[in-house]
């Protein structure tokens, strides 16, 4: 009996193999990074295999590795589209934006629907514990970072226009770090643990962001009448 042929290994190329341009191969290319959200989320990267991804997208072998070189690959690749969408959710939250609003109920929303993506993504976790096995995700993770720290600048100005650019962009940094390690965290503990540490998170950001920004704006108007 001939021997089954091993899978390619990794070889020297980037997360994606082959960008696909035509309608049908995006759609499997979508099917694959799904199955790979699911397979990850259930045997985590260690245990999960090509193979195994390649069943749940019901597709070949052969055309995962026209996409990806190795599990790694796909695995940054699933990396990079989580981070997109928190990018997408960073932004449509800001869309939203009412500068009427209290700040500390922004904030409180803000962490709330960061924790529900965490939550709602089967993968993500996988991915979130993971993501030190590549040095190209933990630079991308940081890049989100840092570029949600950018606009966070902007929007505590809305708030408190009195605190220098310079603080606000340290306060920002420190905040949004903050949240990332923290949810790091919850995500890896079971209820009710990982409510009680969101809801300890909340008010640790918003009592640090008091003492940059102050009194929220209706608190110190209703001091005043």
């Amino acid at each position: 009996m001939k021997k089954k042929k091993k899978a390619p290994e990794a070889l020297p190329e980037g997360p994606i193999r082959r960008v696909p341009t035509q309608e049908r191969s995006k759609q499997r290319l979508e099917r694959i990074l799904d199955a790979a959200d699911g397979v990850f989320a259930e045997s985590g990267f260690d245990k999960a295999t090509m193979e195994q991804i390649a069943d749940r997208a019901e597709t070949s072998i052969g055309s995962v590795y026209q996409f990806f070189p190795n599990k790694t690959a796909l695995f940054e690749s699933l990396c990079a589209r989580y981070l997109e969408r928190a990018q997408e959710l960073f932004e449509g939250l800001l869309s939203t934006l009412d500068p009427a609003q209290p700040w500390p109920d922004l904030v409180a929303g803000l962490i709330d629907s960061f924790w529900k993506f965490h939550v709602d993504l089967p993968g993500f976790r996988s991915v979130w514990v993971h993501q030190n096995i590549s040095p190209e995700i933990l630079a991308a993770s940081d890049a989100v970072n840092q570029s949600i720290a950018d606009r966070s600048v902007d929007v505590m100005a809305a708030f408190a226009p009195h605190v220098s650019r310079a603080r606000r962009r340290a306060a920002a940094g420190v905040v949004v770090e903050t949240i990332s390690a923290i949810l790091f965290v919850a995500v890896r503990r079971d209820q009710p643990e990982a409510g009680r540490l969101v809801e300890e998170l909340k008010t640790m950001v918003k009592a640090y962001l008091a003492s940059v920004l102050g009194e929220p704006r209706s608190a110190a108007l209703k001091g005043k009448s």
